[in-house]
């Protein structure tokens, strides 16, 4: 499968470059220059510099040259697109975030960000740290205070889940536990952080939880973790439904999980009405049509069928002693496509009714780690380019979160997948999460800091 891999270029832009233009069109200085870097993984890289100068005619328009190999464009509205002929890569949009929350609850302590989800009304988003805590904070403003905070976890964050209705949010952490918090925004604006107290705490789990998923409205709620197990719990009682042992049995670790619909007539889980839900327990609701696919620490993934309880699918796992273990997955029943990201920096694309005949596609851009993975309806995204809006665009992107801090989306397309978009800001911190929202794509990175790319 790597030696397969489609090889996808990188294009970095410095990270303060919006300032070097702000600076000449504010006549600062009459003209600055700011580096682009484009590389291709065994070719040689271009390192070339973009000049920027004020109009001679339109003082509110500055004029770009790129030099050594590389071109830069101005696309209008503060969107940019480079492009590298000496790599053959075309023009690829640089999405600016347009909006970034700092973490400005204790600037003299390290703000490492371990978890983070976004309300899916996008009012909102949550973020968790090492020393255990949970911070929820409204999407109006980049300095607004946390609206509640809270101690859930005696260790690490590892997952921030927030339910359906944007109200509550689903925690876990290293210490094994999973809990419940309101998030219910404040009835009027507030200069007062609340301390939130767990609804409800989960209790079951070995070793480290690493994923969570909801079903539904969340009266049942998944967990996997480093203990090989993926569990399904009962919200009102705060008690455990079922586990399931991963990796065939083999209680292999869990790293990541995604939850869904199940999809008609694939592969291992036909659903032809014929199968009768097993073991079916009252507690569980909309289960029924459910499934679960499990990364697993071998470079595996699997899949359990929330209706007959069963594990109906595994992939091979990695080869002993390399970098495969796969560090997330992302499930699209509208798609009806699997990604997952590998610790080797591999991105593999299924079509879920034909698992067994392997991925689509992979790709990689280099063998920095994937951290994160979602998928982006590109027509709701701010990432269009007229090289892009052809017969074979794609619908369908990839949000990719990556540990060497080069976050990007990459469209799906019948000829092949292509970088649809860079998503600049960070300066060489890893970028841990992404989530895509309505027109938005979030990320989350070590510098503490979250970016809205789109709104």
């Amino acid at each position: 499968m790597t030696s397969s891999a489609i090889v996808l270029p990188i294009c970095t832009v410095q990270h303060d470059f919006g300032s070097v233009v702000q600076d000449v069109l504010d006549g600062t200085v009459p003209d600055d220059k700011f580096w682009v870097s484009c590389y291709k993984l065994e070719e040689t890289s271009v390192h070339g510099k973009v000049t920027v100068t004020l109009d001679e005619h339109d003082r509110n328009k500055v004029l770009f040259e790129g030099h050594d190999g590389v071109a830069f464009k101005d696309d209008g509205k503060n969107a940019y697109s480079v492009s590298c002929p000496p790599l053959d890569i075309p023009d690829t949009r640089l999405v600016v975030a347009s909006t970034s929350f700092p973490n400005a609850a204790d600037l003299l302590k390290s703000t490492q960000i371990t978890a983070f989800d976004v309300a899916p009304d996008g009012s909102q988003f949550a973020t968790g740290y090492h020393d255990g805590s949970v911070h929820i904070r409204p999407a109006t403003s980049p300095n607004a205070i946390p609206s509640g905070t809270s101690k859930a976890h005696v260790s690490t964050v590892t997952s921030l889940r927030f339910f359906p209705s944007s109200r509550v949010v689903l925690t876990s952490g290293a210490d094994f536990a999973l809990s419940l918090l309101s998030a219910e925004p404040p009835e009027s604006s507030s200069y007062t952080t609340a301390k939130l107290t767990p609804a409800r705490t989960l209790r079951g789990h070995t070793r480290a939880v690493t994923s969570t998923g909801i079903i539904s409205r969340g009266r049942n709620v998944l967990s996997g973790a480093k203990d090989g197990t993926v569990r399904l719990w009962d919200i009102p009682s705060g008690a455990q439904i079922r586990s399931f042992a991963a990796g065939t049995n083999h209680f292999i670790p869990v790293l990541a999980l995604s939850t869904g619909e199940r999809w008609k007539e694939a592969d291992g889980a036909t659903d032809d009405g014929q199968q009768p839900e097993a073991n079916a327990d009252p507690r569980e609701v909309d289960t029924s049509d459910k499934v679960v696919f499990c990364a697993l620490q071998d470079g595996s993934f699997e899949l359990f069928d929330l209706r007959t309880k069963d594990g109906v699918y595994r992939s091979p796992a990695g080869r002993p002693g390399t970098r495969s273990a796969l560090q997330t997955i992302a499930y699209s029943p509208e798609a009806g496509l699997l990604a997952t990201g590998s610790a080797s920096g591999l991105v593999s694309l299924y079509d879920v009714r034909t698992l067994g005949h392997g991925p689509v596609v992979s790709f990689r851009r280099n063998e920095a780690p994937v951290e994160d993975l979602a998928f982006v309806k590109l027509a709701d995204a701010p990432f269009s380019l007229a090289s892009s809006e052809s017969a074979e665009a794609s619908e369908v992107g990839v949000a990719v979160a990556t540990e060497d801090g080069l976050p990007y989306v990459a469209e799906v397309r019948p000829s092949g997948p292509r970088v649809r978009a860079e998503l600049v800001g960070t300066d060489c911190d890893a970028v841990r999460l992404v989530r895509a929202v309505g027109r938005d794509v979030w990320t989350a990175a070590d510098d503490g800091v979250v970016r809205r790319y789109g709104g």
